[in-house]
């Protein structure tokens, strides 16, 4: 996949991405979606979308709204990520700190270019050694 500039995130998401995570916006976005899983962030009406994006070598779940959720983890825990072929949801192992991660209502073949670009990711931080400080954002 190619790298694309944080602007192919909607204004909103990408808003409230660099609000909690000021250093987005100097990695590349190499996959973003929209899922089909919305959640609430306390919009009047509604539930907000919930967007996932591989930065880097880091993975964003965003969804806007006035108390957004931003989670930032390294997309390398993304390789005990299990596609639900039955209900259509990529749902995450349990995280080290902080709440569990929202299962993403995902097209099959979105959820496997996710995955096989996480395995990517995976081989690409071995062979260059992990980053320190990779955390986790609430």
């Amino acid at each position: 996949m190619t790298s694309c500039p944080l602007e192919s995130l909607p204004r909103d998401a990408r808003d409230a991405l660099l609000a909690r995570a000021p250093y987005a916006a100097d990695l590349p976005v190499r996959w973003a979606a929209r899922s089909a899983t919305r959640i609430d962030t306390g919009r009047w009406f509604g539930r907000a979308p919930l967007f996932a994006a591989v930065l880097g070598d880091r993975f964003a779940l965003v969804a806007p709204g006035p108390r957004p959720l931003v989670r930032v983890i390294p997309a390398t825990a993304l390789g005990r990520a299990v596609y639900n072929h039955v209900t259509g949801e990529l749902a995450f192992p349990p995280v080290p700190s902080g709440p569990p991660f929202p299962s993403l209502g995902l097209d099959p073949l979105l959820a496997r270019s996710l995955l096989e670009l996480s395995r990517n990711v995976e081989h690409e931080s071995a062979r260059d050694g992990a980053r320190k400080g990779d955390s986790v954002h609430a």
